[in-house]
């Protein structure tokens, strides 16, 4: 049986319990527990529990967006397929024609094996990387913040395979800020990155291919990270992707083991 519920005091026991199973552990609760604890007061955020025989076997939380029939799992703490299905099913009913995106643990193969038994598709494996040293490259790379001169050019520059689209980013600046590195009067590459939280995280890192190994990139990271003191910051990086991490680990990252990711999305 799946039910919504409004607080987790009763769950605590089960929370822990899976938790502490790295094979179950949520990467979202590892990151923040608050993105479990203080769901119940973001909007948009629904929590519900599958018991099966009046015994928790499930704890989800979802984001569900209608306007834009997108669904997110935030959080998915099981070590049942079958209360894992459930919950599934529940969604799938209620949500038809959504598009459902989750980030879990490559290890979890109650999850991920559900997922790819219903044809999800998966993205390549993620490692965390979390900033621990400071660096100063010196570089003279002109580097500012978005301005309301240089949005058209972003907004045509930007990805648009992301579901934080430039469009998006500039409608979110509470969460947001985009940082632009350019040379010879034109944007030759941008970072967007979060502010508003306690461990911030850039989203998409891009310079032009004419503009690459050159410095750009570090120079935007470098940036970034001054206006995010004192706070902290995290990267998420394909485990495959060696220029990637060269990059990050030349500004100071340093991976997490133990707390890999994999994101998967399909359409109900």
């Amino acid at each position: 049986m799946v039910q919504e519920i409004h607080s987790f005091d009763s769950y605590m026991d089960f929370i822990n319990e899976i938790s502490a199973n790295p094979c179950h552990a949520d990467p979202h609760f590892l990151y923040n527990k608050e993105n479990l604890f203080g769901a119940l007061q973001k909007k948009g955020q629904k929590a519900f529990v599958v018991k099966q025989q009046d015994k928790t076997e499930g704890l989800f939380v979802w984001l569900i967006l209608p306007d834009e029939k997108y669904i997110e799992m935030m959080i998915g703490l099981t070590a049942s397929e079958s209360a894992f299905s459930e919950m599934l099913s529940a969604i799938e009913s209620q949500y038809r024609g959504y598009q459902i995106d989750f980030v879990v643990s490559p290890d979890n193969d109650v999850i991920c094996g559900k997922l790819k038994a219903i044809g999800a598709v998966f993205d390549a494996e993620q490692q965390k990387m979390v900033h621990k040293v400071e660096t100063h490259s010196g570089s003279e790379i002109q580097v500012e913040l978005l301005s309301p001169q240089w949005e058209q050019q972003y907004c045509a520059l930007h990805s648009t395979n992301t579901y934080w689209t430039a469009e998006k980013v500039l409608a979110a600046k509470d969460r947001f800020r985009t940082f632009l590195a350019i040379a010879d009067r034109q944007i030759a590459g941008y970072l967007d990155v979060t502010w508003c939280f306690e461990e911030n995280e850039p989203y998409d890192l891009y310079v032009k291919p004419e503009y690459a190994h050159q410095g750009y990139e570090i120079a935007l990271l470098e940036k970034a990270l001054q206006y995010n003191k004192p706070k902290r910051m995290m990267a998420l990086v394909d485990v495959d992707a060696e220029e990637e991490i060269r990059i990050y680990s030349a500004v100071g990252f340093e991976v997490v083991h133990g707390q890999n990711s994999i994101y998967a999305s399909y359409r109900t």
